[in-house]
């Protein structure tokens, strides 16, 4: 994992937004899956607060915002614009025949990354899992009674092999080699975060439309293979969520004066956040303590725009536009396999 483009690095964890915890109260214990004890990353996304899975107008609107956001998103990165009438079809069939159908209700994903070895990503929802694994091919499965598990070669890396399991409520994606172990503290429910990482806890408690706490000094040394700017070097740990509660986002920097000149770079950014954010509200960019502090009105429609965002920007991995080829998986496809 190479961190190459660092303004969008930064400009995606303004948008994200952050809080202090001293806003909340702290919320009743109640588990969510955490399989890694020590990860660099801990993100948590919560698809229902786009109202994708409410009914009449709430539903309409979300599934249209979603369908554009893949499309802009495709075609930023390089799709012909000529094809834009494809785009928007197949992503409104991957919508329909995956999320609406019944065949892949996804209501929560969670994704813990300690190095390219370590990682997991858990959805949680409702899953018809026959459907969903055979697509890998019936040679690969191995059906169980409560879930079925397949393992297939990384997209990014051929080499190396993943596992993925699926039950009715809950989809795994992780390493092959450390699957037994992910496997074994999902089972018996045990929540493996550290001290480090309790603000995250709290944060996904109260189940926002986004959250996420990054150790950036940790992830530096592990992630960075070529030169860094002086400004990304001196973040060490950022918290950030988007909830109907709060939107805030910290930056903790202590050095005072990378502080500052790290504050004067975010302030020439925040007046741009106001469109990314759908001109729903205005940002704000404020120092206090060792931290640099970005904040907004919060509200249930920052938090539904979020969270659709937040889906379509998954999405369009599976809508690829490249010139006049289009990628992606369909019901057609399903039907000759099936």
């Amino acid at each position: 994992m190479k961190i190459n483009n660092f303004n969008t690095i930064l400009a995606i964890i303004l948008f994200t937004s952050v809080f202090m915890l001293s806003g909340f109260n702290d919320p009743q214990a109640d588990y969510f899956p955490a399989p890694l004890a020590s990860p660099q990353l801990s993100f948590y996304a919560n698809f229902t607060a786009s109202g994708l899975y409410d009914t009449g107008e709430a539903a309409l609107n979300a599934s249209q915002e979603i369908v554009s956001q893949v499309e802009s998103l495709c075609v930023a990165r390089g799709a012909d614009k000529t094809a834009s009438h494809n785009i928007r079809t197949a992503a409104e069939n991957l919508l329909n025949d995956r999320l609406l159908s019944g065949q892949m209700r996804v209501y929560e994903l969670f994704f813990y990354y300690a190095d390219q070895q370590n990682f997991a990503v858990i959805l949680r929802g409702e899953f018809v899992r026959q459907r969903l694994l055979a697509v890998l091919g019936s040679d690969k499965i191995s059906d169980g009674d409560d879930a079925s598990v397949a393992r297939f070669r990384s997209p990014l890396n051929p080499a190396e092999l993943l596992y993925m399991q699926v039950g009715s409520d809950e989809a795994v994606i992780c390493p092959d080699n450390i699957s037994g172990n992910i496997a074994e503290q999902l089972a018996s429910r045990r929540n493996m975060l550290g001290k480090d990482f309790t603000s995250f806890s709290k944060m996904v408690r109260v189940r926002p439309a986004v959250a996420a706490e990054i150790n950036l000094a940790a992830l530096q040394n592990s992630a960075a293979a070529g030169p860094v700017p002086d400004w990304f070097k001196a973040l060490r740990h950022t918290r950030l969520i988007v909830s109907s509660q709060m939107t805030k986002m910290q930056l903790f920097v202590p050095d005072p004066e990378e502080r500052e000149h790290l504050l004067r770079q975010v302030e020439g950014l925040v007046g741009g956040l106001r469109e990314h954010a759908g001109n729903l509200v205005d940002f704000s960019a404020a120092a206090s303590g060792n931290s640099i502090f970005i904040e907004a009105p919060a509200g249930e429609e920052l938090e539904r725009l979020v969270s659709s965002r937040s889906i379509a920007f998954l999405m369009h991995f599976f809508v690829r536009a490249q010139k006049s080829q289009l990628m992606v998986s369909s019901r057609e496809t399903d039907d000759k396999r099936e």
